[in-house]
């Protein structure tokens, strides 16, 4: 795959730890973070909008970004609408506009449009462009699920034929859908790497076991909780003080187990760990 971006010892306030790090073509990018924690700042860099305040920012390619800029508050939808019928990757136009639930509204202000639907508005120049870099800052968070479904679907379809993305979002559950994340903090990078790189560093798995039948042995060992560490070799299993029993009857597999429910960190809990 070709590299679309290069960022070297990178950082956009000048103390703190840097960042190195290359996206090729069709690969995704997300940036979170609190609210001020530099999200925007960081794709602006990225968009060469901004310098950076140590290191380089190289793009390879077009870049475009999901805005309001040429908006005003009387702009009508079919305005933001590009002048031609197909994109130049295969997307229609007028299908576009219907999936982001703007063909309905297209004659109409921005002014009298939801939030959700202004968000889609500034989507539908990028994704209907050319570039090879599309930034999106926050428009995301702004759709509805439906709407969201199908702009994911999109989005997809053009990481396929080579397009990278750089997104900045509030929403955990949108993180399954990038390759690498960034998460900033006081206009910081507090971690980067994949979305398993990150639930690691959230609370250890645990194992709930439930027995049916010895209620002499569920006294001893209740709660029966045990936390599970995976490794490259394995699991390593530990328990509260006094609670080594119930490690011992899962690892012999004690007969009287009614079921056994593994729970992991969510994505939640593992952004939390990081402030």
């Amino acid at each position: 795959m070709t590299e679309v971006l290069a960022l070297e010892h990178i950082a956009i306030i000048s103390t703190g730890p840097t960042l190195s790090l290359s996206v090729s073509s069709g690969q995704s990018l997300a940036v979170v973070g609190p609210a001020a924690s530099g999200k925007s700042h960081f794709l602006h860099v990225i968009a060469g909008e901004e310098r950076p305040a140590q290191g380089s920012a190289r793009v390879h390619g077009k870049v475009a970004s999901a805005s309001s800029d040429g908006f005003s508050r009387r702009t009508k939808v079919q305005s933001a609408i590009p002048r031609f019928d197909t994109s130049s990757k295969g997307l229609r136009v007028n299908d576009m506009l219907y999936m982001m639930r703007l063909g309905e509204v297209r004659f109409k202000p921005i002014s009298e449009l939801s939030p959700g639907q202004i968000a889609a508005c500034e989507l539908l120049g990028p994704l209907l462009s050319d570039a090879d870099i599309i930034v999106i800052d926050g428009q995301l968070d702004q759709l509805d699920p439906w709407t969201l479904a199908e702009v994911l679907k999109v989005i997809r379809r053009l990481q396929a034929s080579g397009t990278s993305f750089v997104v900045a979002t509030n929403r955990p559950e949108l993180l399954v859908n990038f390759e690498a994340i960034i998460v900033l903090k006081e206009k910081q990078v507090r971690f980067a790497g994949s979305l398993e790189d990150l639930r690691r560093l959230g609370p250890a798995q645990s194992i709930q076991v439930s027995t049916a039948r010895q209620q002499t042995v569920r006294a001893l060992v209740a709660p029966f909780q045990i936390s599970v560490e995976s490794s490259d070799d394995g699991f390593c299993f530990s328990t509260p003080e006094g609670q080594e029993l119930a490690a011992k009857l899962l690892l012999e597999g004690y007969g009287d187990v009614q079921y056994v429910v593994a729970r992991s960190a969510s994505i939640e809990e593992a952004l939390l760990s990081l402030f």
